[in-house]
């Protein structure tokens, strides 16, 4: 599935107010002068009417010659990947031949989700040769969306019309969800589950690279000595085998506003198990993520591929829809799975519960519910239900930030 895209024109004219009425009085007083055989009247309004062809020849001219003379246009986005609430620069650079460049009149389209609602206001510098428009995005919603093309514009003396024309293709931008950093209390929290996992077992120096120590890191990895020499704290960085894994469960459901909420939660909370250095899965719906190397420079691959997996997410149809996918996602993890589980859902149902409750047999299961507080119940319901199969559980109610709904989570599981 894939977010709605929004394409602005890419060819119009339009014909002023003046035009409208140099037109309309032109032709009526050639009317009322053939009518009253008046030869300075028809003369008078054949005069004004040549005047508005004369204007629409002039516009016809500008957009040939515009056409024959641009030959490259290319636009550059920084960063490359946006993200909702993270300003981004445009530099759009248009090859002209000739003197065009210095009185080509040019603007760039944007969908209205990455501008904020407004229009762009670029900055316009001329060189032989080119002609470069600066502006800012400040993108608001997930998603995929159209910027661009950028329109040059052609315009006759007089002011009676005007047209603009597409100069170059348009470009589709891909907008991750807005995040938050979770980075410091997941890393206490898989740091934790890993120490059980894997015992006590300290590995040798001679099987593990160092890299920087990170908040829920066992300090019996520390390597000491490389730790005096530089100055900083430094690890043994076992392979990936073996470490706790962690599956994020990502309810979709029907509304767009929880939508975007749980999407912003689950990606949050996957970041941050990146950022501690496990592995993760994220399930939606029928789409399922999984990194595996998140160390090092993989990191940053790693941190990637979850965001652009959110990136076409939509919300479900109804309710029970959104139930049965969250029940499916469940049923991918084995029986025996040592997985850290992770579910960021809305007040579920039964077929939904029925599927989760299993998962938290393991003691390793934490849930965020979302709801608006006109279903507070239902969502304590969800939560009792969870936190008696063996979950920790918390109902979070809108407007809650998620920072303080992830530390009330992170406190039940040291009950």
């Amino acid at each position: 599935m894939t977010a709605p895209m929004r394409r602005d024109q890419d060819a119009e004219t339009v014909v002023t107010p003046r035009g409208v009425g140099l037109a309309a009085g032109g032709g009526a007083l050639l009317l009322v002068g053939v009518g009253f055989a008046s030869a300075p009247l028809v003369l008078i309004g054949a005069t004004v009417l040549a005047a508005a062809a004369v204007a629409a020849a002039w516009i016809v001219a500008q957009v040939l010659t515009t056409r024959a003379r641009v030959h490259a246009v290319a636009r550059e986005v920084v960063p490359a990947t946006l993200s909702a609430g993270m300003p981004a620069q445009v530099t759009v650079r248009v090859g002209v031949r000739g003197a065009l460049a210095r009185a080509m009149r040019l603007r760039e389209q944007a969908a209205a989700e990455l501008t904020g609602g407004a229009g762009t206001r670029a900055a316009i510098s001329r060189r032989a040769g080119t002609v470069e428009l600066r502006y800012r995005l400040e993108p608001s919603r997930r998603g995929r969306w159209l910027l661009g093309p950028a329109l040059a514009r052609a315009a006759d003396p007089f002011g009676l019309a005007w047209s603009d024309r597409a100069v170059g293709p348009a470009a589709e931008v891909a907008v991750w969800p807005a995040v938050v950093d979770l980075a410091a209390s997941a890393g206490e929290l898989m740091g934790s589950a890993d120490r059980a996992h894997a015992g006590a077992r300290t590995p040798a120096a001679d099987d593990a690279s160092l890299r920087d120590y990170r908040d829920g890191d066992d300090l019996r990895r520390v390597h000491w000595a490389s730790s005096a020499r530089r100055g900083t704290l430094v690890v043994r960085s076992e392979e990936q085998q073996g470490r706790t894994a962690a599956t994020i469960l990502l309810g979709l459901p029907p509304a767009p506003t929880g939508l975007e909420w749980a999407i912003t939660a689950a990606a949050s909370v996957a970041l941050s198990v990146v950022e501690a250095g496990h592995p993760v899965r994220l399930i939606a719906g029928a789409q399922e993520t999984s990194v595996h190397d998140t160390h090092g420079r993989a990191a940053e691959s790693a941190r990637a591929t979850i965001l652009d997996s959110t990136v076409d997410l939509a919300p479900t149809d109804s309710t029970a829809e959104a139930d049965r996918l969250i029940a499916a996602g469940a049923g991918r993890l084995d029986p025996g799975h040592r997985d850290v589980v992770v579910a960021v859902i809305e007040p579920s149902g039964s077929v939904a519960l029925r599927a989760l409750a299993p998962l938290g047999e393991t003691g390793r299961a934490w849930a965020i519910v979302r709801a608006p507080e006109s279903a507070r119940s239902r969502a304590d319901r969800t939560v009792q239900t969870l936190t008696a199969a063996g979950w920790r559980a918390i109902a979070t109610i809108e407007p809650e930030r998620l920072e303080d709904a992830w530390a009330r989570l992170l406190a039940e599981e040291v009950l």
